[in-house]
């Protein structure tokens, strides 16, 4: 009989942050590389972690009953143990980041980012050990802004008016979630790679050259130039209807702070007392 290959195994990389503080751009960089395929977001540990121990917790109760009164305590069912669970994960996980295709041959890395995973570092490495995780850090007053922008052409076109109620109630809410958000970065600090997005978006030629060699291990060679990183390479990849209301824009920041509003940041929104990977 012919020898059966096992596929190699597939790492995972997973990326957080703070919405709107450069995940998707981060990413993308990962993209560029042979083998590695990166989307976002699934959301993947918010949407289906909590949800999936009920459902084998239920299970695994459920034929303990089986086995005890159906088949007189004889029962052969076995329940759900901590590898199945991880294996059960790793399927799902697969199926939802390649739509339920096959996972590609070539494929070495996955790199799903969703900015909640920030929120879900002890869960992802309580399910996949061998993950690496990735944080990306933004200063406040560029991710509210960025923030403001996406409400404005999402939400509400007030958004922009720094008088709008509704604008005000989320800047205070930014500032009751950001400490949270650095508190998380600071405690699993020793588990995390973290990289700043103005430093990355400002070199990305370094910023290739430190996930293929710090992150991925050596660079596989890339599939897409360094230059379709840039922001007028990804807008022109759009059709032309939504280049407008992209968040990447080459232009004049289209929101304005004031000077209050930045004075409120940086009073209660510290940075974190950490180091940066990049």
């Amino acid at each position: 009989m012919p020898t059966i290959r096992a596929q190699k195994p597939v790492r995972k990389i997973f990326v957080g942050g703070y919405t709107k503080s450069g995940t998707t751009f981060i990413g993308r960089a990962f993209g560029l590389f042979n083998g590695v395929y990166a989307r976002g977001e699934l959301d993947y540990f918010r949407l289906f972690y909590d949800g999936m121990g009920k459902l084998v917790q239920g299970y695994n109760n459920n034929i303990a009953v089986v086995n005890k009164e159906v088949y007189d305590g004889f029962g052969s069912l076995e329940p759900v143990t901590i590898p199945s669970y991880r294996a059960l994960h790793d399927k799902m996980f697969k199926h939802l980041f390649f739509a339920g295709k096959p996972v590609p041959k070539d494929c070495t890395t996955i790199v799903e980012k969703s900015p909640h995973n920030v929120y879900w570092y002890p869960k992802i490495r309580n399910l996949f050990p061998e993950a690496l995780n990735l944080a990306v850090y933004r200063p406040p007053e560029h991710v509210f802004r960025s923030l403001m922008r996406h409400m404005t052409d999402h939400r509400h076109k007030n958004f922009a008016d720094p008088n709008f109620e509704q604008r005000k109630q989320t800047l205070q809410g930014f500032a009751e979630l950001w400490p949270k958000y650095i508190g998380v970065l600071e405690k699993n600090r020793p588990d995390l790679r973290v990289i700043q997005y103005n430093t990355a978006a400002k070199d990305n030629e370094a910023l290739v050259h430190f996930l293929g060699e710090k992150i991925l291990g050596g660079s596989p060679g890339l599939k897409a130039p360094i230059e379709s990183l840039s922001k007028e390479s990804y807008l022109k990849s759009l059709p032309e209807e939504a280049r407008a209301k992209s968040l990447v824009q080459t232009g004049p920041h289209k929101i304005k702070l004031t000077d209050q509003e930045i004075r409120f940041l940086k009073k209660n929104c510290p940075a974190p007392k950490i180091s940066f990977d990049f």
